[in-house]
């Protein structure tokens, strides 16, 4: 799995670190930073509400 964040696209919201912050963190005067592309089985649902929730679209995941 890669979890990656458009940085053209992010508007750093904050809306993917606040559901997952061990995944994600917002950058002071940047794009959010993927953290870790490991994801535990139990956390992929809230992985999956990130990327549906994202404002800007901005989080990608692909297998």
């Amino acid at each position: 799995m890669r979890i990656s964040v458009d940085e053209i696209l992010c508007c750093a919201a904050g809306v993917c670190e606040a559901e997952l912050p061990d995944v994600f963190e917002v950058q002071d005067g940047g794009p959010t930073k993927v953290l870790s592309e490991s994801v535990p089985v139990d956390k992929r649902a809230a992985l999956t509400q990130v990327v549906r929730n994202c404002p800007t679209g901005a989080v990608i995941v692909t297998e």
